[in-house]
């Protein structure tokens, strides 16, 4: 099966010699290790260590040879996961292969409790709530959404003023400074572009002409006053994805030739680019009732199954995703969670390993979902 880690858990990783043979031997060395190729059923035994030149003697599972691999990672659960990275060298003999030990981790953070099956559909995830379309900080197309939102938000600017008005997506070719709003993040005004004072006014949320875009200021101030130009902006619209990470989308261009543009008004605009994107994530916004196989379970998180074709498209793409974790016979417990990894099984299914990224704002959830974990261990739910 494919296997992929998105967000991998962190690790320590053991450069010393004479810690990577403690290692080895005190908690590796004829122990069952995991391969770790999906879904982790295939296991391996250290029956060697060669201390003076870190390699190991590994009897593999049955017919391992004939897959061709050069590298193979194990891994074994204790109180922390130890992982162990390793370069194929040669067939010893029958099952034994002689591997060069490349990297030797362990986790950081011990393991907060033991997986529980879930049998029998004790436990499902519903209620998925995800986007219709992962936005990307360098999407080559532009979803409709988000172009027909700026075109409304663009006519409703033009209805009350007179000002040359552009609400637009970032795109290549763009003038330096887009490139540059872009970037930073940052807005771009010029109160008065024949002050030469205006290039250096800056702040926090705002870049300083002079030092972040050009510094022939002259040069500028005789481009503006050509153009009839009094006062322009440039403020970018900062959408922020379901996993809230920050993706500047687009961008409000207003240059005026009547009045100047205030502070004030560059804050007002904000406010608008906030509305923007909220309606931007609400048009983009999908809720997914149905109802999938949790696999197992621990009190960090869950396996689940997904079989929506179109999730299973979309939800790799993504970092993570707020969901209904539902015991039968009982109230939904909502979570946020955070994908680790996933991969597909043989019939095409979606199989997520997720993390719980919060605690639920419900007082007492989360004991709750504890409890069943320790009924369903016992046989008990």
């Amino acid at each position: 099966m494919q296997y992929f880690e998105k967000n991998s858990r962190a690790l320590d990783y053991i450069v010393s010699k004479d810690q990577k043979k403690h290692v080895i031997l005190k908690y590796l060395l004829d122990q069952e290790l995991s391969l770790k190729i999906y879904p982790f059923d295939q296991k391996a035994v250290i029956k060697k260590y060669l201390e003076e030149d870190e390699k190991v003697l590994i009897r593999m599972p049955e017919g391992w040879g004939e897959t061709g691999e050069k590298k193979v990672s194990l891994f074994k659960i204790l109180a922390k996961y130890i992982e162990i990275d390793c370069q194929f060298l040669q067939k010893a003999e029958k099952d034994l292969y002689l591997l060069k030990v490349e990297r030797l981790a362990i986790a950081k953070l011990n393991r907060e409790g033991a997986r529980v099956p879930v049998l029998n559909g004790k436990a499902v995830a519903t209620n998925l709530i995800t986007p219709k379309t992962v936005i990307e900080a360098n999407m080559f197309n532009i979803p409709t959404l988000i172009k027909v939102n700026l075109e409304d938000y663009k006519n409703r600017l033009k209805k009350n003023s007179a000002d040359s008005i552009v609400i637009e997506t970032f795109k290549p070719g763009l003038d330096r400074k887009f490139e540059i709003v872009k970037r930073s993040r940052k807005s771009l005004l010029l109160e008065d572009t024949q002050n030469v004072n205006s290039y250096s006014e800056s702040g926090p949320d705002r870049l300083d002409y002079s030092k972040d875009i050009d510094d022939d200021i002259a040069a500028i101030i005789r481009k503006f006053k050509d153009q009839k130009i009094v006062s322009e902006l440039i403020r970018p619209i900062i959408y922020k994805n379901h996993s809230d990470q920050p993706i500047p989308i687009g961008y409000i261009w207003i240059q005026s030739r009547d009045k100047k543009l205030s502070p004030d008004y560059l804050a007002e605009l904000g406010r608008l680019s906030d509305e923007v994107v909220g309606r931007i994530k609400e048009s983009n916004t999908i809720k997914t009732t149905e109802k999938f196989t949790i696999l197992d379970a621990s009190p960090r998180g869950i396996k689940v199954k997904i079989h929506d074709p179109n999730l299973i498209d979309s939800l790799p793409k993504q970092e993570g995703f707020i969901l209904d974790v539902l015991f039968k016979m009982q109230a939904p417990l909502t979570v946020s969670a955070a994908i680790r990894w996933w991969g597909k099984d043989e019939d095409g299914n979606l199989i997520l390993g997720l993390e719980f990224k919060s605690k639920s704002d419900h007082p007492g959830e989360r004991d709750r979902y504890i409890k069943n974990l320790e009924l369903m261990q016992k046989g008990a739910l």
